[in-house]
């Protein structure tokens, strides 16, 4: 058995506090969540939105919705998994029950295995537009289909890359929903699991090693060629190199201390923490990194001027509604106090003396 400390909650080394740490997961989830919510709300902004044409439709279709499933990824690492780890941090152990550790150590590697199988079908996609595009290329039949059909094949994509990352999963799944397993064990206190050595060679190389290896050959033939491809190719690149390198330390750390003995972990807790947190830095790092490519930038910024003006709008109505009810009030007021000041003055009627009974009485 290796105790495989899923957690962020053993920083106690001096040099690594855990509320520094907290505060660095806590701003990691705001810019996190901000900059994939921007990715996202850009990569899904129609083209003909407010500034449409020019860069904003260099994008192409595919890519743009691989790279809105990566932002959907990233920002349900933000939301789900960041957030408990900085209250682990915090706090110094787990506190939200057993359920929900076993979820929250399950939601760790789908998300990390969907991310790392995302940033390969950007390589892929990349990599296929390269072949169409190059000199008296001949394969140019995934393009032809990609523009016809860029919904279809991208949907097929992240399908096919959410599949393979629950099978990364299903190693840590079966463990944590059988607490009983000889080679698997839930330390609910701190939110960890001890797996056998095979557990883990297993997990690692379907949710991260194979992957992360593709990817980084993906990417070094991107930029090798990039020139074919313009900018956007290059932003594909360092998204995909930005992913594998921040999660780099932390599944060669993983790996190696399945192989530590029994009963023994050869790795610090700070350096644990240190490499999981560097890892998590990927769900800042990599969709800032699309603001490489000028025509992402100009879907950013079509999608922020749109929340800009979507928000003065609202408000100007609401301003508008409440001046206007207030100016119909004051002019009614007015217009009754002009009517009074400025009206005609009527001659006054004579009164006609009235006889009471009893003057008729005396008169008669």
């Amino acid at each position: 058995m290796t105790a495989l400390l899923l957690c962020l909650s053993q920083s106690v080394a001096s040099w690594l506090p855990g509320s520094a740490v907290a505060v660095y997961g806590s701003l990691l989830a705001v810019a996190g969540f901000l900059l994939n919510a921007t990715v996202l709300g850009g990569a899904l902004t129609a083209s003909g939105g407010v500034g449409g044409g020019g860069a904003s439709t260099a994008v192409p279709a595919v890519r743009r919705l691989l790279a809105a499933n990566l932002a959907v990824v990233h920002l349900a690492a933000a939301v789900l998994v960041v957030p408990a780890a900085v209250a682990t941090e915090a706090v110094g152990g787990w506190t939200f029950g057993g359920r929900a550790c076993r979820a929250w150590l399950t939601a760790q590697v789908l998300l990390i295995a969907a991310a790392t199988w995302s940033v390969v079908l950007l390589d892929v996609d990349c990599l296929l537009r390269l072949a169409a595009a190059a000199p008296r290329g001949r394969r140019r039949r995934y393009a032809a289909l990609a523009e016809r059909h860029p919904r279809a094949v991208a949907a097929v994509g992240v399908a096919a890359s959410w599949v393979v990352a629950e099978l990364a999963a299903l190693p840590l799944a079966l463990a944590v929903a059988a607490p009983a397993a000889a080679d698997a064990a839930v330390l609910e206190e701190v939110c960890a699991v001890s797996l056998g050595r095979r557990r883990v060679i297993a997990q690692s190389l379907a949710a991260f090693l194979v992957p992360g290896a593709a990817a980084l050959t993906g990417s070094a033939a991107i930029l090798a060629t990039r020139a074919l491809l313009g900018g956007g190719s290059a932003a594909v690149a360092a998204v995909s190199g930005a992913c594998v390198v921040l999660w780099s330390p932390f599944f060669v750390v993983y790996a190696v201390v399945a192989f530590c003995g029994a009963g023994r972990l050869c790795v610090g807790p700070a350096t644990w923490t240190l490499c999981a947190w560097l890892g998590h830095s990927s769900l800042a790092v990599a969709p800032a990194a699309w603001l490489i490519d000028p025509a992402m930038r100009s879907r950013a910024r079509q999608f922020i001027r749109c929340c800009c003006c979507c928000c003065c709008r609202r408000g100007l109505h609401d301003d508008m509604t409440s001046s206007a009810s207030s100016s119909e009030e004051s002019c009614g007021l007015m217009s009754v106090a002009k009517y009074q000041i400025h009206r005609p003055a009527h001659p006054q009627r004579q009164q006609q003396p009235t006889c009471s009974p009893t003057g008729d009485k005396s008169t008669a």
